[in-house]
């Protein structure tokens, strides 16, 4: 397959207004200089991130929008990256650049009438844009909403919580703070058997949607499965997991030499049992990654030539696939190919 396709369709964002959700996380709203843009709760955008050392992409889900805005919630992190460029350079008026929304972490997963929203720090996000929703659209859905912050003051949508809950019947709250201060009422810890089974006694019953740090929804995983519940029924949000793992160097050497790989004009070698980018990193050649499973497209890359297979879980428009793009994730050589960083 040979292509010189143009770049996927990017759309020019305006922030139109920034809120301080808590002292480390703050709210963006971003309006498309081309109009209203839709997007399914649970999705995410990647964002163009002017770093001074160079573009990266970052995903971030979408906490809420109206009128077709985007909002996005994130916290900072380390100095020097994407989260903290935005915290401190993103303002009112600043444009910035960002691939459609895209995802599958949503309620087209759902199979069961009772749910479980479990998070762990900003990852409340996906799930106060899915809250909101089911607000609107579903006032009676049974919901339990267990939310672990660090401290109190970490807490996020606490005030929104309580208004939702006046509207959702069914709605439970629980939240828990690892370092309580004096006069916190709620839970207290890390997250635990005890705690989760405490907050929600029926969570084996409970098809859940988690999301928070790899340890966390981990953890909360097999707290889940101990409690009976069904693989089936536990959904994480895999934005800003770990990066695949390149394969062992020994390992690589010994085994099939595969073929041909070029990224961005450096010449390197794949496996068959290799992704582009497991490749990529395993030879020192950087492609940026957020969930690594195909869903966040944060790895997409153009390919310029060869054959490969394909298999993007969500994270890929059917525009971007028909414009020669692949996700470095989910996608191996079938035969010399030649890639181009998006």
């Amino acid at each position: 397959m040979d292509m010189q396709a143009p770049p996927a369709a990017l759309l020019s964002l305006s922030c139109i207004a920034v809120r301080d959700e808590t002292p480390t996380v703050k709210t963006f709203r971003l309006r498309a200089d081309s109009g209203p843009v839709g997007f399914t709760p649970g999705q995410a955008l990647v964002l163009k991130v002017p770093l001074p050392g160079g573009p990266v992409w970052r995903s971030f889900t979408i906490s809420g929008g109206a009128g077709g805005d985007l909002e996005l919630t994130i916290k900072a992190q380390a100095p020097g990256g994407a989260t903290r460029w935005l915290h401190e350079n993103l303002r009112d008026g600043d444009s910035i650049e960002a691939r459609p929304p895209r995802g599958a972490f949503t309620l087209g997963l759902r199979s069961n009438d009772r749910l479980a929203f479990v998070s762990g720090g900003s990852g409340a996000t996906p799930m106060m844009a899915i809250l909101r929703h089911l607000a609107d659209t579903e006032p009676e859905t049974d919901l339990a909403w267990f939310h672990a912050a660090r401290d109190p003051a970490e807490v996020l949508f606490a005030r929104e919580l309580a208004e939702i809950q006046s509207r959702m019947p069914n709605l439970t709250v629980a939240i828990s703070v690892s370092r309580a201060a004096p006069g916190w009422f709620g839970y207290r810890g890390r997250v635990s058997r005890g705690r989760l089974a405490t907050a929600i006694p029926d969570l084996g019953r409970r098809e859940v949607f988690c999301c928070g740090p790899q340890g966390f929804m981990q953890e909360v995983r097999l707290i889940h499965a101990a409690e009976g519940g069904a693989l089936a029924q536990f959904h994480t949000e895999s934005f800003g997991g770990a990066a695949p793992a390149a394969a062992p160097m020994a390992e690589a050497a010994s085994e099939d030499p595969g073929f041909g790989l070029t990224v961005n004009g450096r010449a390197i070698g794949i496996r068959p049992d290799e992704t582009l980018l497991q490749a990529s990193l395993r030879q020192g050649v950087i492609i940026p990654c957020g969930c690594g499973e195909g869903m966040c497209g944060t790895c997409m890359v153009q390919l310029v030539s060869g054959q490969v297979d394909s298999r993007p879980n969500g994270g890929l428009t059917p525009e971007e696939a028909a414009e020669g793009y692949v996700l470095a994730c989910s996608t191996r050589a079938a035969s010399d190919v030649e890639i181009r960083l998006a």
